[in-house]
C-alpha cells in the first residue's frame, strides 16, 4: 500500500492544475485592444484586467473573443513616474483561452511606454 501511495504523490508533483509559466498578479486595470486582421485591426473593443504575469494576461472583454484572435492592448499604468508621466504598457498576443468574455491572452511582446501629461490647472 505505501507503494501505492508513493506513486500517486509523485505523480501529482509533475501536475499543475494551471499550466502558465510566470506567477500572475491581480489587477484590475482598464485595458483597450484592437482584434488584428491580415491587413488591419478589425475590431476595436475594451475590458478589464483580472491578472497579468509578462508572459500572460487574464482580462474580461467587452465581447466574447475567439481562440487564435491576435490581439494588440494597451495599459495605463495606475501609477505616475517621476510624479507626473502616464506609463502604459503596450502588448501583443493571441488568445489562448476563453470563457464568455473571459479571455486569457499569451503574451508575445510587450514595452512600457510614456508620455507626458498636459498642466494641471489648479482653481483660485
Amino acid at each position: 500500500m505505501d507503494r501505492h501511495i508513493m506513486r500517486r504523490v509523485r505523480l501529482l508533483q509533475g501536475l499543475s492544475p494551471d499550466h502558465r509559466g510566470s506567477v500572475r498578479y491581480p489587477v484590475d486595470l482598464e485595458l483597450r485592444y484592437s482584434v488584428l486582421g491580415h491587413r488591419r485591426p478589425v475590431e476595436n473593443g475594451s475590458g478589464r484586467t483580472i491578472d497579468m504575469s509578462n508572459s500572460g494576461l487574464s482580462f474580461i472583454a467587452d465581447a466574447p473573443l475567439s481562440i487564435g484572435q491576435r490581439l494588440d492592448m494597451s495599459i495605463d499604468w495606475p501609477v505616475l513616474l517621476d510624479g507626473g508621466v502616464q506609463l502604459q504598457i503596450v502588448a501583443s498576443g493571441v488568445v489562448v483561452r476563453t470563457a464568455g468574455a473571459i479571455t486569457a491572452l499569451r503574451i508575445e511582446r510587450y514595452d512600457f511606454r510614456t508620455q507626458r501629461l498636459g498642466p494641471t490647472l489648479v482653481p483660485r
